[in-house]
C-alpha cells in the first residue's frame, strides 16, 4: 500500500514554515498526523520494501523535526512541538511509544522555560497522556515512567505551590485544574511513587476543597471539584492494605469538622437535635464575631462571616459526597451511623416560613437572643444550600450502597417530608428531594400506610405543579386584555398604571426547549406515585392530581401505572380509567397495543394457511393407507391412527379440542360411557372426540365434508365384528354430521 500524501505534506510543512508561524498552521497539521495513522503505527518490517523504506524515512524525518521544534528557542515552535507529540503518540501507540523517552525528557524541561501557560497546560495533558499509555507496558514503564514520573510530579508541584508561606503564587485556575486532574489520572495508576508527595499534595489542594468568600481568591467550580476528587483519592497511597482504614479515618473526621462548623453557624439557633452518635457540640462565645476554622496547620483555611461559615459547611459536605462517590482500593467500612446523625443535623433547622413570620416573626425556629437580626438573616438565606448538600449525600449514599439502603430508608424520607415546607421554593433542593423520595418509594413504598402517605401529600403536590408550570405569557397566545372595559368602562380606583390598558399579547411562534433538571426529574417520579405507593391510602384529591398531571404533560409511565393500578373509592366504585387519552397519545407504542389486545387468537397468513393445509392432505393420504387395514389389524393399528388424528387436528392453530360444549343439534356420544357396554371395546383416551377427520381422498377444504365417510370401503354389517372399528366409524359419522 501506497504511503498517505498527508505524511510527506507534514515533513515538507514543518521544514519549509518558519518557527513563528507554525501555531497558525496548528490545526492543519493535527489533521494531517491524524490521516498518517497507518504508517506511524505499523512496524518497519510490514508492506513492501519500497513502502517500507519510504516509511522509515519520513516518520524519522519527522521524530527529527519534532524534537528539533521541542529543544529549539522559539516559544512558537515549541507549542507546536508539543501538540504535535501528543497527537503522534495517540495515532502510533507503541510503535512511538518505544522511541518517546527523549520527547518526555524534552517536555519536562520546558517547565522550567519561561512558555506561557497554555503550552504548560499542554505539556502536562502530553506527559499525562504518555504516562497512560505505557501502563499495559511493563517495559516502557521500567524505561519511560518509573524514572520520569517524580520529576513530573515535582515539577508541578513547584508551578503551584508557593515558594514562600508570606507570598501567593499567581497561578491561572486552568493550570491548577490541569495538575489536579493529571494527579487523579495517574496516582490510581502509580501509588508507590506518589506517596512521598502526599503532605505537599494535601498543602497544595487544602485552599480549594471548601472555599469561601473570605479567601480573597476566586475558585471556580471544576477548580474545587478536581481538588475535591484527588483529596479522595490520596488514602490509596496508604502502605499495604491500610487504604480502608485511611478513607474511614477521613470521612470520621470531615464528619467532626462538619459539626464544628456548624456549632458557630447554627449559634443564632437553639437547636432541639440530640446527637446518636456520641457527639457533643462545642460552647461557642456569642459575644465574638463569628469566625471559624484555621486552628491547627492541618485545618482548612480561616473564615469569617456568616456567608462564608454557610459556604464552608456546603463545602465539606460536598467534600463527604465525593468519599462516596469515588472508587476505593479495598474495601471500606461506612460510617453510617454518624453521617445520618450530622445529616439530620442538617436538616433539623427550620426556615421560618413567610405565614409564620407574618404571624410571630420567626416560624417554628427558637432563636438565640444574644445574636442581631442580620446574622440570622444571613442564615435563613443560606439554608437552602446546606439543605441541598446534605440531600446530596443521602442521595449519593443510597446511589453507592443500593440495596442497603433499605434499613434508612424511611427515616431519611420522614427527615425529607418534615423539612421540605422549608426548603421547597429551592429548585435545587426539590430536584434532589424528588431524587431521594424516588429511592425510597422503590424499596419501602409498598408497606407504607395511610400516615406515611399523608406525609408526602407536600411532596407529590410540588412535583405535580412543576410538571404543570406554564409561562404566563405563553399561556394567553392570541388573547387581548382589555382591563379598561371592565366595570361598565369607569375605573374602579384613582392609582392604576396606564400601560396596563394597553397591554395585548402578540402570538410568537413557540420553541421547543430543553426541560430544566427539577422537571425531568419530577417526571420520573411521577410514575412511582401511583405504582410504588398503595392507592387505597392515596386521597381522592391526590390520585385526581397525579393522573390530571401524567394526561396533561403526557407522561406515558404515569399514564400506564395509573391504568395498572385502578383506584378504589371509599364506596366500592373505581374511579374511571384514562385508557382512551393514553390511546389517544400513545396509540402506536407497543406497550399500549398489548395493553388493549392482550389474548387475540393468532390469525395465520394465506402463506401459512396454504403450507398447513399441504401438511393436513399429507397426513389425509397416510392414514387412509391406515383404515384400509385388515380387521384383525385395526387394534393394533389405532395408536398410530390417534396419532394422526392428533396431528391433523393441531396442524392448524385454532382447531384443537374444544373448550365449550359440544353442539346441541348435533350431541357427539360420550365415549367414556359407550366404551363402557358390554361387547364393545374400550375407547383410548389420548384420541380427541371432536377431532375433524380430513377427507382420504385430495379434497381442497381442510374441514371434512359430510360426504367423506361414504369414501371408506365399509359397512355397517362388516363392523360389528366384535373389533374396534365400530368406534372409529362412529366417530367419522358423527363429525360428517356436526360439520353440516
Amino acid at each position: 500500500m501506497s504511503l498517505p500524501p498527508e505524511l510527506r505534506v507534514l515533513c515538507f510543512q514543518l521544514s519549509s514554515t518558519p518557527a513563528t508561524d507554525l501555531p497558525r498552521l496548528t490545526p492543519i497539521l493535527l489533521r494531517h498526523v491524524l490521516r498518517c495513522q497507518i504508517p506511524l503505527s505499523s512496524s518497519a518490517g510490514n508492506g513492501a520494501k519500497a513502502d517500507a523504506s519510504a516509511s522509515s524515512v519520513l516518520i524519522h524525518k519527522l521524530k527529527t523535526q519534532l524534537s528539533t521544534l521541542l529543544n529549539g528557542k522559539s516559544p512558537e515552535g515549541r507549542f507546536t512541538a508539543v501538540v504535535l507529540i501528543k497527537a503522534v503518540v495517540e495515532v502510533g501507540g507503541w510503535e512511538i511509544l518505544q522511541g518517546a523517552e527523549s520527547w518526555v525528557r524534552g517536555l519536562l524541561s520546558l517547565f522550567g522555560k519561561p512558555d506561557s501557560p497554555a503550552a504548560k497546560e499542554l505539556c502536562i495533558m502530553a506527559l499525562t497522556k504518555i504516562y497512560c499509555m505505557t501502563q499495559p507496558y511493563q517495559t516502557l514503564v521500567r524505561e519511560i515512567t518509573t524514572p520520569t514520573l517524580p520529576a513530573f510530579i515535582t515539577s508541578c508541584l513547584n508551578l503551584i505551590s508557593p515558594k514562600s508561606s508570606s507570598k501567593a503564587v499567581d497561578v491561572p485556575s486552568s493550570l491548577r485544574e490541569t495538575i489536579f486532574r493529571s494527579f487523579c489520572m495517574l496516582l490510581p495508576r502509580h501509588t508507590t511513587i506518589y506517596r512521598p508527595f502526599i503532605s505537599q499534595i494535601r498543602q497544595a489542594i487544602r485552599p480549594f476543597l471548601a472555599p469561601t468568600s473570605s479567601d480573597n481568591q476566586f475558585v471556580s467550580q471544576l477548580l474545587k471539584e478536581s481538588a475535591q476528587h484527588l483529596a479522595v483519592l490520596l488514602h490509596r497511597t496508604a502502605p499495604k492494605s491500610s487504604g480502608g482504614e485511611e478513607w474511614g479515618k477521613a470521612v470520621r473526621g470531615l464528619v467532626q469538622t462538619v459539626h464544628e462548623t456548624a456549632d458557630h453557624v447554627f449559634r443564632a439557633v437553639i437547636e432541639d437535635w440530640e446527637s446518636t452518635a456520641s457527639y457533643s457540640g462545642r460552647a461557642v462565645d456569642v459575644n465574638q464575631p463569628l469566625h471559624g476554622g484555621g486552628n491547627a496547620a492541618e485545618d482548612l483555611l480561616p473564615w469569617t462571616g456568616i456567608h462564608s461559615g454557610v459556604e464552608r459547611i456546603t463545602g465539606l459536605l460536598e467534600l463527604l459526597a465525593e468519599y462516596f462517590k469515588s472508587e476505593t482500593s479495598t474495601s471500606v467500612a461506612i460510617p453510617l451511623g454518624s453521617v445520618f446523625d450530622m445529616v439530620t443535623r442538617m436538616l433539623s433547622i427550620a426556615v421560618p416560613l413567610l405565614s409564620a413570620e407574618s404571624s410571630n416573626g420567626h416560624g417554628t425556629a427558637r432563636l438565640h437572643p444574644a445574636i442581631d437580626r442580620d446574622e440570622r438573616d444571613g442564615l435563613w438565606s443560606g439554608m437552602p444550600q446546606i439543605y441541598v448538600a446534605a440531600l446530596q449525600v443521602i442521595n449519593t449514599i443510597a446511589e453507592r450502597i443500593e440495596e442497603a439502603f433499605l434499613s434508612i430508608s424511611q427515616g431519611s424520607l420522614d427527615q425529607l417530608a418534615w423539612v421540605f415546607p422549608f426548603g421547597k421554593h429551592s429548585p435545587d433542593f426539590r430536584l434532589n428531594a424528588y431524587k431521594l423520595t424516588a429511592k425510597t418509594l422503590f424499596y419501602v413504598g409498598q408497606s407504607f400506610d395511610r400516615a406515611q402517605v399523608g406525609r408526602l401529600s407536600g411532596i407529590i403536590r410540588s412535583c405535580c405543579r412543576d410538571l404543570q408550570i406554564v409561562d404566563p405569557v405563553l399561556s394567553s397566545l392570541g388573547a387581548v386584555d382589555d382591563p379598561g372595559r371592565k366595570g361598565n368602562g369607569r375605573l374602579e380606583g384613582s392609582n392604576h398604571n396606564a400601560d396596563t390598558f394597553l397591554r395585548t399579547t402578540i402570538a410568537v411562534p413557540l420553541k421547543e426547549t430543553a426541560k430544566p433538571p427539577v422537571v425531568s426529574e419530577a417526571g420520573e417520579l411521577l410514575p412511582l406515585l401511583l405504582s410504588h405507593i398503595p392507592q387505597q391510602c392515596l386521597d381522592l384529591s391526590l390520585r385526581s392530581l397525579v393522573e390530571r398531571t401524567a394526561v396533561l404533560t403526557h407522561n406515558k409511565g404515569a399514564m400506564l401505572a395509573s391504568i395498572l393500578n385502578p383506584f378504589v373509592g371509599k364506596n366500592g366504585k373505581a374511579m374511571t380509567s384514562i385508557l382512551p387519552h393514553l390511546t389517544r397519545e400513545f396509540g402506536n407504542d407497543d406497550m399500549v397495543e398489548i395493553l388493549l389486545r392482550p389474548r387475540l387468537p393468532l390469525l395465520p397468513s394465506a402463506s401459512t394457511r396454504s403450507f398447513n393445509e399441504e401438511r393436513v392432505k399429507e397426513d389425509s393420504e397416510d392414514e387412509d393407507m391406515d383404515i384400509h387395514t385388515e380387521p384383525g389389524s385395526t387394534e393394533e393399528n389405532m395408536p398410530l391412527a390417534t396419532t394422526l388424528l392428533q396431528d391433523a387436528a393441531t396442524a392448524r392453530p385454532g382447531f384443537g379440542p374444544p373448550t365449550d360444549t359440544p353442539d346441541s343439534k348435533h350431541p357427539l356420544p360420550n365415549f367414556a360411557g359407550f366404551g363402557s357396554h358390554e361387547g364393545s371395546l374400550p375407547m383410548p383416551l389420548s384420541m380427541p372426540i371432536s377431532a375433524p377427520i380430513p377427507k382420504t381422498n385430495s379434497a381442497p377444504d381442510y374441514l371434512a365434508s359430510k360426504n367423506d365417510h361414504a369414501d371408506i370401503n365399509m359397512d355397517q354389517d362388516e363392523e360389528s365384528s366384535g373389533n374396534e372399528s365400530v368406534h372409529l366409524t362412529m366417530q367419522l359419522d358423527t363429525d360428517s354430521d356436526s360439520d353440516e
